[in-house]
């Protein structure tokens, strides 16, 4: 049973770094996606070369901020899934340590009874 309980505990937690995961991989993808088209409506806009660099510059500026904040955000999680999944198997092996120590209690004096 305290088995199981660890093995559920790493089982939910696998599974939710693997949806961290595929929302993190989403939104690299919907970043660079963002990246290339704004690069292409810009090459292609009819603006002069001075005003479409310093747009690319300033949209180039943006994209990596905005990176930034996702991956810190997505640390943030990791860490805080992290701390969840060490407080769970902390949980497990306390209990684990408590039912051993009540196991040992009972058989204690059911050991007495045997030598005699």
């Amino acid at each position: 049973m305290i088995l199981r309980d660890l093995l559920d505990v790493l089982s939910k937690e696998r599974r939710r770094k693997e949806k961290i995961e595929a929302v993190q991989n989403i939104a690299v993808g919907i970043g660079i996606v963002t990246a290339v088209s704004v690069a292409t409506g810009i090459l292609f806009a009819p603006k002069s070369g001075k005003e479409t660099r310093e747009e690319m510059k300033i949209k180039a500026v943006n994209t990596v901020e905005t990176i930034k904040d996702t991956i810190q955000r997505k640390a943030e999680i990791m860490k805080e899934s992290a701390d969840h999944a060490a407080q769970g198997i902390s949980n497990v092996i306390k209990d684990v340590h408590v039912k051993t120590e009540r196991i040992k209690e009972d058989i204690h004096p059911k050991e007495e009874n045997i030598k005699k």
